[in-house]
């Protein structure tokens, strides 16, 4: 039965109003970057401006914008493989083999999700206090291993339990160990799994701003802590705070975009059996 032009239009209505409510934010932010000082101050706000590229040059130019970026790469990319690996391997582990308090760790690890971030900031701190972690790369990147890991083998476990144990039985058959079968058989069927683990531990330690803040300093500061750094004694620099966050999206968007299909394709392939 074909819907009717009302029904049509209001499910388009619908789509259209997420999509507004959704990229609004990200269009004002875009805009505001690249107004001058006059016209983003001025009320009620200009629609219609001449775009100057003032405050990117500033916030390039005037601090030290590409160490900043490099900090957070490095903390992204070494948290990012760190809970892929220590994610999988935990999570083969809880998928092939099963003991009696293994559902219960399961539970117990998903846990760990719900205590709020906050409550753990001074126990982190005085940590990486004690084993000489405070404003080090390395210090920023075990808590965000350990933020992203719950999760990274929570969704593993469900990827490992959809590949059949036939096909590593296989294998070892052939003459492979347990861990070559792994390398070579279980992890390549779970590659959309290891994408979207990936993604999700990319994205937790790129934006994260309170943790960075407290255990970070001079030589380890990160994107979020800087764009933070905009709001002033004299009051907040929109325009060059504007144009850091949107600096700071770019690599977001450019990541979703060249892996959207391994994306797509890693929420679904726990519905299709190998």
């Amino acid at each position: 039965m074909k819907a009717g032009p009302i029904r049509e239009g209001l499910k388009y209505l619908c789509v259209g109003t997420i999509l507004i409510w959704t990229l609004f934010p990200i269009y004002w932010l875009v805009t505001a970057s690249v107004k001058s000082e006059i016209v983003l101050y001025g009320t009620p706000p200009a629609w219609w401006f001449r775009p100057v590229l003032e405050s990117y040059a500033r916030v390039l130019f005037n601090i030290p914008f590409s160490s900043y970026f490099l900090n957070s790469l490095i903390v992204a990319g070494a948290t990012t493989v760190g809970s892929v690996i220590l994610g999988s391997l935990a999570a083969y582990g809880f998928s092939r083999f099963t003991f009696w308090w293994s559902e219960g760790l399961r539970f117990f690890i998903l846990l760990t999700r719900m205590i709020p971030r906050v409550a753990l900031v001074m126990p982190y701190f005085l940590m990486m206090l004690s084993l000489g972690l405070l404003d080090m790369h390395a210090g920023l990147i075990l808590a965000y291993i350990s933020f992203a890991l719950p999760f990274s083998i929570w969704l593993m476990i469900g990827f490992f339990d959809e590949v059949p144990v036939e096909r590593e039985d296989a294998a070892m058959v052939d003459g492979c160990s347990r861990l070559m079968a792994l390398l070579r058989v279980t992890l390549p069927l779970a590659a959309p799994g290891l994408v979207v683990a990936a993604i999700f531990a990319f994205l937790v330690s790129w934006n994260e701003f309170l943790f960075a803040l407290i255990l970070s300093g001079i030589r380890s500061k990160t994107l979020p802590v800087v764009i933070a750094g905009f709001n002033t004694d004299i009051g907040p620099l929109y325009s060059d705070m504007s144009a850091a966050a949107t600096l700071v999206m770019i690599p977001n968007i450019v990541m979703t975009v060249l892996i959207q299909k391994h994306v797509v394709r890693g929420l679904t392939f726990g519905a299709v059996r190998g």
